[in-house]
């Protein structure tokens, strides 16, 4: 990354990243700024480009996070046996909205 950060942060605090295109570039890798100034240039209508900004804006937020890729992996191999629907949970915690 070009961009640094000028004072240490607080865990999970991230610096703020201009939504320009020169303030995202600068916070993305060589390859990835790249790809994202490749997406930019090719957009040719206004929602196009506003998606593109969208999605390089946070990932320029989210690859400042240095475990990023260790909380990913752990995503992928963790026990979701646990897991329940947003669903399931209000008829547990709301029995009486599902009687009606």
């Amino acid at each position: 990354m070009s961009a640094q950060p000028v004072e240490p942060l607080l865990p999970g605090q991230v610096q703020r990243v201009p939504r320009t295109i020169r303030g995202i570039s600068d916070w993305l890798t060589e390859e990835k700024r790249a790809k994202f100034l490749e997406q930019v240039m090719a957009a040719k209508e206004e929602d196009d480009y506003n998606q593109v900004m969208d999605n390089w804006w946070a990932e320029a937020h989210l690859d400042q996070d240095p475990y990023r890729e260790e909380r990913r992996r752990w995503a992928m191999t963790a026990d979701r046996s646990e897991l329940v629907s947003i669903d399931e949970l209000k008829r547990r915690w709301f029995p009486e909205e599902n009687e009606a």
